[in-house]
């Protein structure tokens, strides 16, 4: 693959300021929201949303994150920027995208542009804001996105540039959904129109880091058409019957997302499959339960 080197000097400078200037704690608390906001993390929220919360905000944050996903990877693999610690000696990988592998090794690590982190804090602060049209919490939702988005620089794993292009790709993607989403009276045209684009892209991007975005999509699409379908489930009537089904959301995720490919072994193709097949099941095939779980039910 042709891998890409770009960056403006005001970029290197402010790489290597925040990594001089900045106290060792601070820098340690850009690692720990390094973990936090992640794409299992914010899953399992968005998924908790949806289930036992508020199902049409639960909709929308999995679909944006889904779009987002393949968006954010599809870029990243046709652009395939090198990041800043790899190509200026100045600037030091404090907290390295997978913590336990060679920092250079892009294939698993990934590459600088867009920031993938920076369009999930988007996702997370920004989505249920821009779709509720609260501008208090786009305000405050913007602050964080800032933070994570400086703590990707100052750890030295972005460019400034990965963080803006991750923000504007993520914001446009949220304001399109928003509009369309309320506005598509059968959403299934929306769904399978996120399908088609998705595998097209895998003609044009055939690398597996972008398959398990694809496989992630696919599992959201076709269980929000499955449970739309079959299922058709309300908003927990109760607080007991909201935490029931979160307790036993948060169960399932970790059973399907983190035990089982433990034990079926990390591969490429046991993600894809994971990624699939589990989504699904936690957005069509769980909320079968909930005529049982629920007191009313």
């Amino acid at each position: 693959m042709f891998e890409t080197v770009f960056y403006f000097p005001w970029e290197v400078s402010l790489i290597v300021f925040l990594q001089s200037s900045l106290p060792g704690f601070v820098l340690g608390f850009f690692g720990v929201i390094s973990e936090v906001v992640s794409k299992n993390v914010l899953a399992l929220l968005f998924i908790s949303i949806y289930l036992a919360y508020n199902k049409d905000w639960g909709k929308f944050t999995l679909l944006s994150l889904g779009v987002a996903g393949v968006c954010c990877e599809f870029i990243k693999v046709t652009v395939a920027r090198l990041r800043p610690y790899a190509v200026v000696d100045k600037i030091k990988c404090i907290h390295a995208n997978v913590a336990d592998q060679n920092p250079l090794d892009f294939k698993i690590q990934g590459y600088s542009f867009p920031s993938g982190h920076t369009m999930m804090a988007t996702n997370l602060f920004l989505a249920i804001p821009i779709y509720v049209r609260n501008i208090l919490y786009v305000s405050i939702g913007l602050i964080g996105v800032l933070i994570v988005a400086l703590s990707r620089v100052g750890l030295g794993v972005h460019f400034p540039t990965d963080t803006i292009a991750g923000f504007i790709i993520a914001l446009a993607i949220i304001l399109i959904l928003s509009r369309l989403y309320d506005k598509i009276e059968n959403r299934l045209y929306l769904y399978l129109a996120i399908i088609v684009l998705s595998l097209v892209g895998v003609l044009f991007c055939p690398e597996i880091s972008y398959i398990k975005y694809v496989a992630l999509t696919l599992g959201i699409s076709l269980g929000f058409l499955a449970e739309e379908k079959y299922v058709n489930f309300e908003n927990p009537k109760s607080r007991r019957d909201a935490i029931v089904r979160l307790v036993g959301a948060v169960i399932l995720f970790v059973l399907l997302f983190i035990l089982i490919p433990k034990f079926a072994g990390n591969t490429d193709l046991v993600k894809c499959i994971v990624h699939f097949l589990c989504t699904f099941i936690m957005l069509a095939i769980y909320p079968l339960a909930f005529k049982k779980i629920d007191r009313d039910g």
